[in-house]
């Protein structure tokens, strides 16, 4: 005999949903990086910026009498699927674990399960314009769609930070072992900086000072990321040979850093070395990570559209996305009339699907202030870096774990080679302050760049974001 649900449907018979993807804009994988921080505190916390996409997954939402998920998807290329799955813990943990197109939704569904003991739902995904597999979180968004569907169904009461967190450890169950960031889709259109420490998400709106024109590119080729995350996740905890080092350093302090400034020039408004900033951080995830897995970072069709001479002059610059790859392009132009001008080139001399996406400004966002607020709040926690680090380090102890040596002098040192030894020593021990400093300037930036934000943001968004 079939459960009683202890959730009865508090909504009407039926309702729409709309779940956006996600651009991560920097900062793609420091989010499952910085998580490892509960396994390896020397490791630097993780920090993105993210925001929704204009298109995603529109869904109709029945709740059901019958204990029966009963989904339908017309995906983006017009292709139907449908499943209907018992809803019995087994039979969802057994269809989340196989992996596949519904495994996410199977995924989430049993965890909500689980936890609430909910009743039967039709979702019916009757239009897609996400395209999927491209790095823009379609996998992410479906679990958000689920998620968002039982909640608003079933009156759970979920946050919006609840609906991300049940998406994130549903899509956990699948194959895919994605970090946090790309549940930020549950925010829709609102820009917001993320950062990841252990299993501590923070979340501040990031302030835009002038509109982003982008253009981003279906590369029309194919990529892996089951296989992108098994190979760079094989770096962490803690890393083992050099190629894995500099993983982890692009993952965390440099990756630190690229945030940091570009949350400063988003509130500045300073969209050309926005867009310099965008090709510096892809020159650093090609040399740092492409080695750690060729097979899919080599991304030749990306680097073919990236450097490609007749859009140059209409782009600031432009980088990968999401687990990069060669998925999606994401291209900063000049200008709106610049960016109809990279559509048009892209899609007559690679036949690519072009989207045209504008980050707004933030409404009475005033970049000067905002870039002169980010600057001073840096300034001011100069003095006090040492509190964003969790626990000190043993100055004596040499970590034995892969990870960089950082030791004080030994006295066994001696003639020139113990002397540069201890320099060595000494430098890498600055590195890993440097890099502690500069995340505390992050979190005051985006702190400042919140305030400065939130005060003009629809109140429907405000309040999701005040939720955290």
């Amino acid at each position: 005999m079939a459960a009683v649900p202890l959730c009865s449907s508090l909504q009407p018979a039926a309702f729409e949903l709309f779940v956006p993807g996600r651009l991560c804009i920097f900062g793609e994988h420091s989010d499952w990086a910085g998580a490892m921080r509960k396994y390896n505190h020397t490791l630097t916390p993780g920090c993105t910026i993210v925001v929704g996409t204009e298109q995603g997954l529109h869904a109709h939402v029945a709740a059901l009498a019958e204990p029966l998920l009963r989904l339908h998807s017309t995906r983006d290329d017009g292709t139907s699927l449908e499943i209907e799955l018992p809803l019995e813990a087994s039979a969802l943990a057994q269809e989340a674990q196989r992996g596949g197109f519904w495994s996410y939704a199977a995924g989430t569904a049993y965890r909500l399960l689980v936890d609430f003991s909910v009743g039967g739902l039709a979702i019916d995904n009757h239009k897609t314009t996400l395209p999927l597999k491209k790095g823009l979180s379609s996998s992410a968004a479906l679990c958000v769609l689920v998620a968002r569907a039982f909640n608003r169904a079933y009156g759970l009461k979920l946050t919006t930070r609840g609906e991300m967190q049940y998406a994130y450890e549903g899509e956990r169950m699948t194959p895919s072992q994605c970090g946090k960031m790309d549940q930020a889709c549950a925010f829709g259109r609102t820009p917001v900086l993320m950062t990841y420490d252990g299993d501590v998400l923070g979340v501040q709106g990031a302030a835009v000072g002038a509109a982003l024109h982008l253009v981003l590119v279906d590369l029309a080729a194919s990529k892996d990321t089951v296989i992108i995350l098994e190979q760079l996740q094989a770096a962490f905890p803690h890393p083992a040979t050099q190629e894995q080092r500099a993983c982890v350093e692009l993952l965390g302090p440099i990756n630190a850093n690229v945030t940091q400034r570009a949350v400063q020039l988003m509130a500045a408004g300073d969209v050309a070395a926005l867009g310099a900033l965008m090709t510096e951080a892809q020159a650093h995830f090609t040399a740092r990570a492409a080695p750690l897995c060729p097979s899919q970072l080599t991304s030749p069709v990306l680097h073919s559209v990236l450097s490609h001479p007749p859009i140059q002059q209409h782009v600031y610059g432009g980088k990968g996305v999401g687990s990069q790859g060669d998925g999606t392009a994401q291209l900063l132009c000049r200008d709106a009339a610049a960016q109809a001008e990279v559509c048009r080139i892209i899609t007559q001399d690679f036949g690519m699907h072009c989207m045209p996406f504008t980050v707004p400004p933030t409404p009475g966002c005033n970049g000067t202030a905002a870039a002169s607020q980010a600057g001073a709040a840096a300034a001011h926690l100069q003095a006090n870096a040492a509190a964003a680090a969790t626990a000190p380090e043993d100055a004596n102890a040499i970590r034995a774990n892969g990870t960089e040596s950082i030791a004080a002098p030994s006295d066994s040192s001696d003639g020139a080679g113990g002397l540069q030894q201890q320099l060595v020593q000494a430098l890498q021990c600055v590195k890993r302050k440097q890099a502690e400093l500069a995340f505390a300037q992050l979190r005051l930036a985006e702190i400042e760049a919140a305030v400065q934000a939130a005060g003009a943001q629809h109140t429907g968004l405000v309040t999701a974001v005040g939720c955290i």
